[in-house]
Formats: structure tokens, sequence, C-alpha cells
């Protein structure tokens, strides 16, 4: 466990849509592990969201950058965050072009077949 993550959080009350999934993909491209928006009301009940980043502590700096370049947030909070994480792999089927990820936690494993390679199917 030698890297460090953090959650980072701003409110943003006057953004689209179109300029939230902007913001997304950009704090994405950042170093974000994961950036998601919640619904909230802020005072005088102004619908908004909360915007939440997990970050490791090597991206932290970029990821706050690219969230005040991309948002409308004036400011940020942050805490640290421990993450345990399953361990993952992925392995190829041989009788279909499918993709199966593989995750598992001490006793507990998980099977899910990867849905890019599903929609392909369909087409």
């Amino acid at each position: 466990m030698s890297s460090k993550y953090f959650e980072i959080f701003a409110n943003v009350d006057d953004m689209t849509g179109e300029e939230l999934s902007l913001a997304l993909e950009k704090i994405m491209q950042a170093g974000a592990l994961d950036v998601y928006f919640t619904p909230i009301y802020m005072k005088k009940g102004r619908p908004a969201y909360k915007l939440g980043v997990i970050a490791k502590s090597e991206s932290f700096e970029d990821v706050v950058d690219a969230v005040f370049r991309w948002t409308s947030t004036i400011g940020v909070r942050y805490v640290e965050l421990k993450r345990i994480e399953m361990e993952r792999k992925q392995e190829n089927m041989k009788e279909v072009p499918l993709r199966l990820k593989i995750s598992s936690y001490k006793d507990i494993k998980r099977l899910k077949l990867e849905f890019e390679d599903i929609k392909k199917l369909t087409e």
C-alpha cells in the first residue's frame, strides 16, 4: 500500500449537463480513479450537484487543477481515504471472442463478461 488515496468534494450549482459531462471526462483524464455527481440542494433551495472524485496522491494536484479548470466551483474539500481493492485479472475466452473479468478478495470471487464485447455480438 504505497499510494495514498483522497476523496475530493465540490458543490456545483450553475453548470449544464453537457458541461458536467465534459468536466467528468477532463477530471478522469487528469488522473482521477473515479468521478461522480450527486444531486443536492444548496442554500435558498437551489438545485445543484456534489462532485466527488477519488484520486491517488500522485495525481492529486492535477485532479484539483482539473476540478477548478473544468467546473464552476470556487472551492474543494478533501479527505484521505483507506482503500482495499479486490485482485483483478482478465482472461480471453477461446470459444467466443468475449473477455471475462475476474475479481477476487480472500475467498470471494466474481466473474463478469466485458460489456463492450457483449455489445459487439448484438451489432
